[in-house]
């Protein structure tokens, strides 16, 4: 039987995000998303060293049973 190579679990972040501007690491601030469409998620971050912020859209799965 073959086996799979598994990563082994780290304490690293999953996602680092460099600034734009001054290529610092920027922390995570907030998420939001809509009433008209929970689908729709915007997840912010900021630098802590100048103050920059960027926000990523994301489209998330939406369980129907929660949605009622």
């Amino acid at each position: 039987m073959r086996r799979l190579a598994v990563a082994s679990a780290s304490s690293l972040p999953s996602l680092i995000i460099p600034c734009p501007r001054c290529a610092k690491r920027m922390s995570f601030r907030s998420t939001s998303s809509t009433m008209a469409e929970p689908r729709i998620q915007d997840t912010t971050f900021a630098c802590d060293q100048c103050g920059t912020e960027v926000i990523r859209t994301s489209f998330r799965s939406v369980d129907p049973k929660q949605a009622a």
